[in-house]
């Protein structure tokens, strides 16, 4: 559930509420099988699942959480028509004139892999695979040279 731990972060960093007022969860998983062989190993599955986002006392203005939640759909997600995935959906419930309890849920899809490994512990096709877990790499500095 690698966009739900990115796009937590993400949204933990804007500072929308205090970290005690937000939580983010999974709902209703689901595994499509593949089992096709493709340059990343054996496309095993694909994991769909509804991602679910609760910002407590939110006092923001609700358009910046949206256009920042369809700015990140863009740059981490850009492939989601493919999918058909649906837009997100915001609730929101007014406590008074200011302050707003927000869920947003939206779904994701994550490619599984396995790759062939003779001591993995996963049995398929007559061999033996090993899961190979996908890491999110984020660049926390960076530099850039323009060489002469």
């Amino acid at each position: 559930m690698i966009q739900l731990k990115a796009l937590t972060a993400y949204l933990m960093e804007r500072r929308l509420v205090e970290p005690e007022q937000f939580d983010s969860w999974t709902e209703q998983v689901s595994l499509e099988l593949i089992w096709k062989p493709d340059r990343d190993g054996l496309h095993m599955s694909d994991m769909r699942y509804r991602a679910v986002f609760a910002l407590e006392r939110f006092t923001d203005h609700p358009a910046r959480l949206m256009a920042l939640v369809a700015s990140w759909l863009e740059t981490h997600d850009p492939d989601r028509h493919r999918h058909d995935l649906p837009a997100p959906l915001f609730a929101v419930e007014p406590l008074d004139a200011d302050t707003f309890d927000v869920e947003l849920s939206l779904e994701f899809i994550e490619p599984q892999y396995l790759a062939e490994d003779p001591t993995g512990e996963i049995e398929a096709f007559g061999k033996t695979w090993a899961f190979i877990p996908f890491d999110l790499w984020t660049a926390e500095q960076g530099e850039v040279d323009h060489g002469a």
